[in-house]
């Protein structure tokens, strides 16, 4: 893994930014992650925005944690990608009652990411659920 740690140093910086705008609760830097033709599950980025000003309606105090297991590389018709196998959560506290709560969670979830404007950037999560099932039924990690 000596080769890819440039590279993960990158990611890392990539989520780094990430947090912190989601610690500042700062919509427009946050989705500056996402990249441009980003697709999980059949949501773009503009349904991403949508649940991302719903969770900032809702909750303060946001954080996330991820740990990072395992960096695959692929470069195909001239474009870097990186699939991160991840473990982690989206934690907060509800506004209208006080209460801690995990927004999200996942567990050895593949991140999806290109090399996009010279950074990192989401473009989903590899695999899933078939292409058949419904996406409000599919287990949706869209955030991370």
């Amino acid at each position: 893994m000596d080769a890819d740690q440039p590279v993960m140093r990158e990611v890392i910086v990539a989520f780094n930014e990430t947090e912190a705008s989601v610690k500042k609760a700062d919509l427009d830097a946050l989705m500056r992650f996402y990249a441009t033709d980003y697709n999980y599950h059949g949501l773009k980025r503009p349904d991403v925005r949508r649940v991302w000003e719903e969770v900032f309606l809702h909750y303060r105090d946001i954080s996330s944690s991820h740990v990072f297991t395992e960096l695959k590389l692929v470069q195909a018709n001239g474009v870097r990608k990186a699939y991160v196998t991840c473990t982690g959560g989206l934690q907060g506290t509800e506004k209208q009652t006080g209460k801690p709560i995990t927004i999200d969670s996942w567990a050895r979830e593949v991140h999806y990411l290109v090399k996009e404007g010279g950074a990192w950037r989401f473009l989903g999560n590899a695999g899933g659920t078939s292409p058949s099932t419904a996406p409000a039924s599919a287990p949706h990690h869209p955030l991370f």
